[in-house]
């Protein structure tokens, strides 16, 4: 049972950076997931380009800084909802110079994801394979979410992940089978992991969802985290599965 340990935001603070850094020591990571409109782009490129584990770009379609000039996202999520499908072109777009970014620092990127899962959404979704596609990456994050009853937005976004894994399936791109810490994101707990831990789907990857930082950037609990991630419990846990 496979479980593919991903930070995400690598390069959106110094904060992350260090966590990765230390994690990468401890040998508890298994994927970069690298922001390239983060202000500590520069800095994460140099980490993940000596990391030694696989590197996924973390797609930005919702937060300044962008990197397409007149980028100009709607300004409420509900926006985002009813509106995926006529912002597909200028996403793309966008998406597709930071991809192109990455590959400019000389990264090998092989898997894609979103900042907030946007690539879920009708349209996006259709962008974000697209994309895929071109620069010929395997696998696209999918949020097949086991804890999908624990948040209102959890049973939604599980939806449109299975909706995505059989467009993805489709058209030749490889999602995981399972996304974990949804709902616990940026406070993932050594008791969330054990009661999650005998629900994952047998034989198949699932992608646990980390967010540690030295200090809180965005959640209180992202220091946690990070003693979580660098814990015996936390590679117990992880030998387990």
């Amino acid at each position: 049972m496979p479980v593919l340990v991903t930070i995400d935001d690598l390069g959106m603070s110094r904060a992350v950076n260090e966590a990765a850094t230390a994690c990468l020591s401890r040998g508890s990571v298994g994927c970069l997931s690298i922001l390239a409109t983060g202000d500590r782009f520069g800095e994460a490129a140099e980490l993940a380009a000596v990391s030694g584990v696989p590197l996924s770009v973390h797609l930005n379609c919702i937060e300044p800084p962008f990197l397409t000039r007149g980028y100009t996202p709607p300004g409420s999520m509900v926006s985002w909802v009813t509106g995926s499908r006529s912002m597909r072109p200028a996403v793309q777009a966008e998406w597709r110079e930071q991809i192109e970014k990455a590959l400019a620092s000389g990264l090998m990127i092989t898997r894609l994801d979103s900042h907030r899962h946007m690539h879920h959404l009708p349209g996006l979704d259709d962008a974000v394979l697209d994309l895929a596609r071109e620069y010929g990456i395997g696998s696209v994050r999918s949020a097949i979410l086991p804890d999908r009853w624990s948040r209102p937005s959890g049973l939604y976004l599980d939806v449109l992940g299975r909706r995505f894994a059989r467009k993805a399936s489709r058209a030749g791109v490889g999602t995981p089978a399972a996304m974990l810490g949804f709902s616990r994101s940026g406070r993932v707990t050594i008791d969330y992991l054990l009661r999650w831990g005998d629900r994952l789907p047998v034989g198949s990857e699932t992608e646990l969802v980390t967010h540690p930082a030295t200090v809180p950037v965005w959640s209180d609990g992202q220091p946690e985290e990070l003693e979580l991630l660098l814990s015996d419990g936390f590679t117990r846990w992880m030998e387990g599965r």
